[in-house]
């Protein structure tokens, strides 16, 4: 069995979120609170918290641990509360982000699952040079015999 989710899915999934909420609220609650003069200054911090955290949410908030067992041709999939077991064969495609940080992989199945159609993940961290798509999703799309 190799996991192809990174270490940290369970901090950008729960924590990270959590850490934002209540870091940049505590931070920035002078001006979101206390502040005794109205002006349009804390309607931006309120905005710029909730937006961002909206997008940490959307961006993180589905992710999943996501191990592949070569020899069953299965993928085991988990939200830490209910673990899937998905057969190799139903998987139609992989893809993944260019741009956004920490990168993520997507796996589309041919029929929905408790998790729907799209199984999202963050893989583990490997260096590289460019902006585009992690080393994976290639590594994927060979190993599952799909393309886009």
């Amino acid at each position: 069995m190799q996991t192809l989710s990174s270490k940290y899915t369970f901090f950008y999934k729960y924590i990270f979120i959590l850490m934002w909420i209540f870091g940049f609220g505590f931070g920035a609650r002078e001006i979101l609170l206390v502040n005794p003069q109205f002006d349009d200054q804390w309607v931006q911090y309120a905005l710029a918290w909730l937006l961002i955290g909206l997008f940490i949410f959307f961006a993180t908030g589905s992710i999943k641990t996501v191990i592949l067992d070569r020899d069953n041709n299965q993928l085991k999939v988990s939200n830490y509360l209910k673990t899937l077991i998905i057969d190799c064969d139903e998987i139609t495609s992989v893809d993944g982000s260019s741009l956004l940080s920490p990168k993520l992989v997507w796996i589309t199945l041919d029929k929905s699952s408790t998790f729907g159609r799209k199984i999202s993940f963050m893989p583990a961290h490997r260096p590289t040079r460019s902006i585009g798509k992690h080393p994976m999703v290639v590594e994927l799309r060979e190993e599952f015999n799909v393309n886009l």
